[in-house]
C-alpha cells in the first residue's frame, strides 16, 4: 500500500515540476516581484495544504489580512516579515520558509518546534547508560545496557528500504537474547512512511490497522485522494516479540509520528516520555521566483481509531520529562524509566 502512495506522492510532485517547465517554455515563468511571491507562496499552500479542514483555518481570510501589506516595492525584510506571520496560523512543524543567502534573512520554521527548543535530550548523557555500542551508522545504532537489555537509536527513516531490511536483520540477530529492547526515537529526523511500517513490523505478532494516509489532489481543501490503510503485522525474516520500550519526545514528528502509530499496535510496546510534535503529513518543498524554498505538508494522515492528530500528537503511556539540571548531572529519566520495565 505504501507503493501505491508513494506513485501518488511522486506523481504529484512530478506534475508540479512538469506545470513549472511548461510556464518556462511557454514564456509564462512568474515575474520575481513582491506581489507575485507573495501570492504564489499563498497558493502554493492553497492548492496543495492537507489539513485546512481539520485545523478550521480560513486560508481566504488570511490572504485578505496579508496581502494589502505588500507591494512591489515592498522590501524583503517586509515580505518575509509578512509572510511569515501569514505561516504561524499553520502552526505546522513541516512548514519552512528560506530565503537565500545574499537576503541577509533568517531562515522560518513553523510549528512548536519553530518556537521552542528541544531541551530535555542529550546523546552524551544516553551514551553514558551503554555497555557496549555494537553498531553506529546513519540510520540507527545498537548497543547494550547493563542487565542484558538491547538499545536501539533509531535515528533516520529516509535511506532505501533495503538498507532497514539488512540493518534490522542485523540488530535484532545481536539484540535477540535480550530481555527487552529500548527503541529511543528523540533525535529521529522523520523520512518515509513505508520504512516507519517496516521497522514497526519487525516486533508485530498479529495483524492491525496503524494508520490511513489521503493526499491532496484538487483545487478544493477538501479534495483528497481515497485513504490508503497502512498496517501493523509481522515482516522481515523475522520478529522481535519480548518487551520493547519506546522513548519519544516533542522533537519526533513526521515519518517518527506515524512509526509510534504503528508501534501501537504491538502488544508488547510500551511508549514512555514526552508527547510527540504533532505533524504526521508528508511535503513537498517547492520554490519562489525569488529563490526562496518554503515546503508544503500535503496529507491528512489518521490514526487507527480516525483521528487527526495534527498540532495533537501522540501521548506516551507513562509522561516522564527530563530537566536540563538532571542532564548536567547525567540522568535521563525517561531512559532510566525505560530500564526500570525491563528489569
Amino acid at each position: 500500500m505504501k507503493t501505491k502512495y508513494t506513485i501518488i506522492v511522486l506523481g504529484i510532485s512530478l506534475f508540479l515540476i512538469l506545470t513549472s517547465c511548461n510556464k518556462l517554455f511557454l514564456g509564462e515563468e512568474i515575474p520575481n516581484r513582491q506581489v507575485e511571491n507573495f501570492d504564489q507562496l499563498w497558493q502554493e499552500y492553497d492548492l496543495h495544504y492537507g489539513t485546512f479542514d481539520v485545523k478550521q483555518i480560513d486560508w481566504n481570510e488570511e490572504y485578505a489580512k496579508y496581502r494589502p501589506m505588500i507591494e512591489d516595492s515592498t522590501p524583503d525584510s517586509t515580505l518575509f516579515r509578512v509572510m511569515t506571520k501569514m505561516l504561524d496560523v499553520l502552526n505546522d512543524n513541516h512548514v519552512y520558509l528560506r530565503p537565500i543567502k545574499s537576503s541577509g534573512l533568517p531562515w522560518y520554521s513553523g510549528g512548536i518546534l519553530g518556537r521552542q527548543k528541544v531541551t530535555g535530550y542529550d546523546r552524551q548523557v544516553v551514551d553514558n547508560y551503554l555497555e557496549t555500542v555494537l553498531k553506529e551508522q546513519y540510520e540507527l545504532d545498537f548497543a547494550m545496557i547493563p542487565g542484558n537489555i538491547g538499545f536501539i537509536r533509531l535515528k533516520a527513516l529516509d535511506s532505501d528500504y533495503s538498507v532497514y531490511e539488512k540493518i534490522m536483520d542485523e540488530a535484532l540477530d545481536k539484540l535477540k537474547d535480550t530481555k527487552g529492547i529500548v527503541i529511543d526515537l528523540r533525535e529521529n529526523d522523520g523520512g518515509e512512511d513505508r520504512v516507519s511500517q517496516y521497522i514497526a513490523n519487525r516486533f508485530a505478532t498479529d495483524s492491525h490497522l496503524s494508520f490511513t494516509v489521503k493526499v491532496r489532489n484538487g483545487p478544493n481543501h477538501a479534495d483528497f485522494g481515497k485513504a490508503i490503510e497502512f498496517y501493523t503485522k509481522p515482516e522481515g525474516s523475522f520478529q522481535y516479540t519480548k518487551p520493547v520500550v519506546l522513548l519519544t519526545n516533542l522533537s519526533v514528528y513526521s515519518a517518527g509520528e506515524t512509526f509510534v502509530l504503528a508501534m501501537i499496535q504491538n502488544k508488547n510496546v510500551t511508549r514512555v516520555g514526552e508527547t510527540t510534535g504533532g505533524a504526521l503529513s508528508d511535503a513537498i518543498p517547492r520554490e519562489l521566483p525569488n529563490g526562496w524554498l518554503f515546503r508544503v505538508p500535503i496529507s491528512d494522515v489518521r490514526d487507527a481509531n480516525g483521528a487527526n492528530l495534527e498540532e495533537i500528537g501522540i501521548e506516551p503511556n507513562i509522561a516522564v520529562s527530563n530537566t536540563t539540571e538532571e542532564l548536567n548531572r547525567g540522568v535521563d529519566k525517561i531512559l532510566e524509566t525505560a530500564i526500570d520495565l525491563l528489569k
